[in-house]
């Protein structure tokens, strides 16, 4: 059994999802590329252009920190603007997504091919998804996904929010929350959080937390205070399972390469797992079959075992780096030090943090 702990099917990115409107949704999407790793690119000579910043002021963080540049939704996987009348784009999904939709029924064409069982889909607000878009893939497919919910994070403590929540688990067939780490207050660990925490831990769903911090993604202290924050939560809330997404991203190491005792402490908690996730993170610098990966990957292997780790794609993305085949097989064919037996483990791991908690609301036949 081979298991995605990491895949997407969304409608058209374009729309406003949970958004008030069209226009707000683009701009969080502005917010989301302003330090992208794919940087932006000039149409002109498509050369990477991340100095002076062309999407936001370089400096104050958050929506009001973006230029009016006329940020759109393209076609061909890419999002575009124009600054001092110089056009620019960057490719966000791969040039193949030439509707910027990805539809379930692609989802499993893709994992028909590469030998793929099951898959959780991940729930982006940049992409447009809806609670409602996700009721209908699970009324559909139930049998092969299963959905994450989301909140909007930086609200999470209010009352509708935990509402919203509790009926997209309760009504809606999800099972499992997104948790993108808000980058300013109230962080993930402040006490105005507890209200939703404690519904989280009712509902028994995990936890699939994305800490890389989209504000200053670079920074190594800004990923360790995430860390602390995501350690002190752990403890507070023991019975929430948690899974890293994205794995080990480039701030999670110290300025020697390493990963610190105190990263290494939390991996150890019993109710957190990690995903591999590395073609998607690496793919920019490295390519197939991301051997450079591979120390970071037998470290874990060897320090943490198979049960800890399971494998992630982030399909479509990672189509702009590899195929959805070679994003399993750099793993599964090529790291040759683990085991078949452990290999297997941490290929169908997904399943048993995902796929154990049966959708509820999907037999109602209607929201």
């Amino acid at each position: 059994m081979i298991i995605d702990g990491h895949a997407h099917a969304f409608p058209y990115v374009g729309g406003k999802g949970m958004y008030k409107s069209v226009e707000e949704h683009l701009r969080h999407l502005q917010l989301n590329m302003t330090l992208h790793p794919q940087g932006g690119r000039r149409f002109r000579d498509n050369v990477v252009v991340k100095e002076p910043p062309t999407l936001w002021d370089g400096k104050t963080p958050g929506l009001g920190g973006l230029l009016e540049v006329g940020f759109q939704v393209g076609g061909f996987g890419r999002f575009e603007w124009e600054k001092d009348d110089e056009r620019y784009y960057i490719q966000f999904f791969p040039p193949t997504l030439d509707d910027m939709i990805a539809t379930p029924e692609r989802m499993l064409a893709q994992m028909q091919y590469a030998g793929v069982d099951k898959a959780l889909l991940q729930f982006s607000k940049t992409y447009a998804i809806t609670y409602e878009y996700m009721f209908q893939v699970m009324q559909k497919y139930s049998d092969r996904f299963r959905c994450c919910s989301a909140v909007i994070e930086g609200q999470a403590y209010r009352a509708e929010q935990i509402d919203a929540l509790r009926r997209s688990v309760k009504e809606m067939g999800m099972t499992a929350l997104y948790f993108k780490a808000p980058p300013s207050e109230p962080y993930l660990d402040d006490e105005a959080y507890a209200p939703f925490w404690e519904e989280v831990g009712c509902l028994g769903i995990p936890v699939a937390w994305d800490i890389r911090n989209a504000a200053r993604r670079w920074d190594h202290a800004v990923y360790m205070d995430q860390v602390a924050r995501l350690h002190r939560f752990m403890r507070r809330y023991p019975r929430i399972v948690n899974v890293l997404t994205h794995g080990m991203p480039a701030n999670a190491f110290d300025s020697a390469g390493n990963m610190p005792d105190d990263l290494w402490a939390i991996l150890r908690e019993p109710n957190l797992f990690v995903e591999l996730l590395v073609p998607l993170l690496y793919g920019g610098k490295w390519g197939y079959p991301y051997v450079e990966a591979q120390p970071m990957i037998r470290q874990l292997y060897e320090r943490l075992g198979p049960t800890k780790l399971l494998w992630g794609a982030d399909m479509p993305n990672v189509e702009r780096s590899c195929t959805y085949t070679q994003s399993l097989n750099y793993l599964r064919t090529h790291c040759t030090f683990i085991s078949a037996g452990d290999m297997d483990t941490i290929l169908a791991n997904a399943g048993a943090i995902y796929f154990t908690i049966e959708p509820q609301g999907i037999a109602k036949g209607g929201v």
